[in-house]
């Protein structure tokens, strides 16, 4: 016998017992990446929409991305304010390079093929989805300006002409009865319908203000529940499952509508057994980057509500992919938006073409940070609820003055 036919006769048994000893079923399925269908409308684009540059600008401390056609045209975002400052470089050497010259209609596809150039796909995380979010919003927008359409239109129709929100608050390190005044006040900023507050210590399980988890979520309950929808947010506090699920039925018992982030983000398998031993919904998804997890937690049923973040996922086209794959199994995709820029907008687009967004949309207020207005109905919030953005591209104009003193990022 000869060296190879020895090897080969001695590693055969082992790789077979190995085989026969994985559940067929458990085998990992091909990634989704690249497998969705266009969300893009381009029977409302007959003609190419030649990228010729993504440009980056910088402005009181505010990240303005503007997408020029060949032929002329511009669209306009603005990038995360504090994430965009750690991932500039990451959009002027990897992202805009990669889609000049590029047909804009192909936004899908642009999107996962950006991801898997080169050894992209190794960045994954933040600092490189906030980057591409951004212009994916201003590339939305240069589209939307070319068709004549809301962005909402092109990426499936419009489906809502308000938004229904709920107001975030974050006051963990003030005292409950504090707390609640706070919570109170912001309520009736814009007699919102729904609200979300922190609980826990933020990564970690003793909050800043001793037992204010314990004495809070009694006092709101007490002092709004009958006149709002009551959503509580952990941001990944509690270390054990079984404190997290304590504190689940705390929250049950006075009749919160959802639990968010309740261990660990990426602890997925604790995530579904607080998820399956609670009555009161689970959200999750919010620091998640990858399509597979998602994709992984929508299938194994690991929570009920999912929460891409706008910027933090690389997008609408992304976060829009979470909601079909969440739609199947009848779940919510309600998406987490990041505070200041034009997040309440991006949230808007999103909302007003989803099919299954939930009863509410996050809300951190509109933006005064520069000087816009509104390109179709006016964007305003009453009564707790949000003018769907409908003007054309993504619903707003930023002053051109203002932009034209904005410094280029290079």
């Amino acid at each position: 016998m000869n060296r190879r036919s020895f090897l080969c006769s001695t590693s055969m048994p082992a790789a077979a017992v190995l085989v026969s000893g994985i559940p067929q079923g458990h085998s990992k399925p091909v990634d989704p990446i690249g497998t969705f269908n266009p969300l893009i409308q381009r029977n409302r684009l007959p003609d190419p929409v030649i990228i010729e540059s993504l440009g980056l600008y910088k402005r009181d401390g505010n990240w303005f991305i503007r997408a020029r056609s060949k032929d002329g045209a511009e669209g306009w975002s603005v990038g995360h304010p504090s994430k965009m400052e750690l991932s500039q470089r990451v959009f002027t050497k990897v992202i805009a390079p990669y889609m000049r010259g590029k047909d804009a209609r192909d936004l899908d596809r642009l999107v996962d093929g950006v991801f898997l150039s080169g050894s992209n796909y190794k960045m994954q995380g933040q600092l490189f989805w906030v980057p591409l979010a951004a212009a994916e919003f201003a590339i939305l927008d240069l589209l939307g300006k070319v068709a004549k359409r809301p962005a909402a239109d092109l990426l499936g129709g419009q489906r809502r002409r308000q938004i229904d929100l709920y107001i975030a608050n974050n006051h963990r390190s003030k005292d409950p009865r504090e707390s609640l005044r706070r919570i109170i006040k912001s309520v009736e900023s814009i007699n919102a319908k729904a609200l979300k507050f922190k609980i826990g210590g933020r990564m970690k399980v003793i909050d800043e203000v001793p037992n204010r988890t314990e004495k809070l979520i009694p006092m709101v309950a007490e002092a709004l529940g009958e006149r709002c929808t009551l959503y509580a947010d952990a941001n990944s506090s509690y270390l054990s499952v079984k404190k997290a699920i304590g504190i689940g039925r705390m929250l049950e018992a006075n009749k919160f509508a959802f639990y968010e982030e309740p261990v660990p983000f990426d602890y997925l398998e604790e995530t579904k057994r607080v998820a399956d031993a609670l009555d009161i919904p689970i959200a999750w998804g919010e620091q998640e980057s990858s399509q597979w997890r998602f994709k992984w937690m929508i299938e194994n049923s690991g929570v009920r509500i999912f929460q891409p973040d706008l910027f933090y996922y690389g997008g609408l086209i992304r976060s829009l992919r979470v909601a079909g794959m969440a739609a199947t199994k009848g779940f919510d995709c309600t998406p987490h938006i990041s505070g200041g820029g034009l997040g309440f907008l991006y949230m808007g687009i999103y909302a007003a073409c989803c099919p299954n967004p939930g009863p509410h949309q996050e809300y951190k207020g509109l933006t005064d940070d520069f000087p816009w207005e509104s390109t179709g109905d006016k964007i305003t919030v009453k009564n707790g609820s949000m003018t769907a953005p409908n003007g054309h591209g993504i619903g707003v104009d930023i002053d051109p003055n203002y932009l034209a003193k904005a410094d280029r990022v290079k």
